[in-house]
């Protein structure tokens, strides 16, 4: 990746958690911020207890690892003759301007993609680059349906706490642009890819989406519960008031678990099937929950891990970040103002030496 050059002319999430990813694996990213405004404007989204004048701050370092920083004012011809230079240079160009931007300042990608044939041109947009309406994490998670099956079965809704939508599209961008380097690197010629953040959720709703489209079930609001599966996501309490969630995926495994806790009680008919547990998760859950209330956590764990049973104790992030696998993935390096700065890798995989 070390030869590959990427312009990044895309600001808050989605597009710079692709550039950084492709940072990560080398490749040089030149991100352009807009000089009037300050620049990303993910700079002012600082936590209270952030000092206000560092630059930056944690939400934007997460997403720019080991970029080169521009600030260009595209109203400025000087700065415009700048960012066309960058253009030439670039093997890749991410954008995530609105149509009117894009064509105030002769950067549609249509014209981009006339004008360089040769180079990929991913352009992200909220729902299509026609549509005007803006796009936020929060409005995609609303109009895609995710906020309306996050939550509680009392009405409380909830959205998902990180900014899921922006992540898969990033996924989306990443995809198209190594495809398209492997188009070019046979044919020799360039691309344009059209991401949308709206699609890209739609993408993620897999297993929702197939209840409504096979069966006409529409999604709701089950905290962690799962909509097909018994006791997975079911959440529990040891006698010393530690939670924890199961993650039984079979029948299979709900005979292990019931053997464990039960020894040789036969299983109720109303528990024997999935679907049945499903019918009677209420009284499921009650079932459990008195058998697991006898003992601590750290004796069931023991119990569980043996019968090699899926369960989770509910972690917070500074938990998380305890365990070395997490720690494996936190990358630090320093600011052009000498700030030291931590974020998570992008990158989630290994090659085998």
């Amino acid at each position: 990746m070390a030869d590959l050059k990427i312009l990044e002319l895309a600001g808050v999430l989605a597009g710079p958690l692709a550039g950084s990813f492709f940072a990560e694996l080398g490749a040089e990213v030149i991100k352009i911020e807009n000089k009037t405004l300050g620049g990303d404007v993910t700079r002012q989204w600082k936590l209270p207890a952030e000092p206000r004048d560092s630059s930056p701050g944690a939400y934007y370092s997460s997403a720019n690892y080991g970029k080169k920083v521009v600030f260009l004012d595209f109203n400025e011809p000087a700065d415009h003759s700048s960012l066309q230079e960058y253009i030439s240079n670039s093997d890749v160009i991410i954008t995530n301007f609105q149509k009117k931007v894009a064509e105030k300042f002769r950067l549609s990608p249509e014209e981009l993609h006339r004008l360089y044939p040769d180079k990929i041109i991913i352009q992200l947009n909220a729902f299509t680059y026609e549509d005007p309406r803006p796009g936020y994490d929060l409005i995609m998670q609303a109009e895609s349906g995710y906020i309306s099956i996050t939550g509680t079965e009392d009405g409380v809704l909830c959205k998902i706490p990180v900014a899921m939508m922006d992540i898969l599209a990033s996924h989306q961008i990443r995809e198209a642009l190594l495809l398209a380097m492997l188009k070019r690197q046979k044919t020799g010629h360039g691309s344009l890819a059209h991401v949308s953040l709206y699609q890209s959720a739609i993408s993620g709703l897999v297993n929702q989406a197939g209840n409504f489209l096979m069966a006409n079930s529409v999604g709701k609001p089950l905290g962690t519960l799962h909509p097909n599966i018994a006791p997975y996501g079911d959440l529990f309490e040891s006698k010393d008031k530690i939670r924890f969630l199961l993650g039984v995926g079979s029948d299979e495994q709900f005979k292990k678990l019931w053997k464990t806790l039960n020894f040789l009680a036969p299983i109720p008919i109303n528990f024997v099937t999935n679907s049945n547990r499903l019918t009677h998760r209420r009284a499921l859950q009650d079932e459990l929950q008195k058998i697991f209330s006898q003992k601590n956590f750290n004796e069931w764990e023991k119990d569980l891990e043996e019968t090699n049973i899926p369960f989770a104790r509910i972690k917070n992030i500074q938990e998380v970040f305890d365990d070395p696998l997490s720690i494996d993935m936190i990358r630090e390096r320093s600011s052009e103002e000498g700030d030291k700065l931590l974020s998570v890798s992008q990158i989630a995989f290994r090659f085998s030496e």
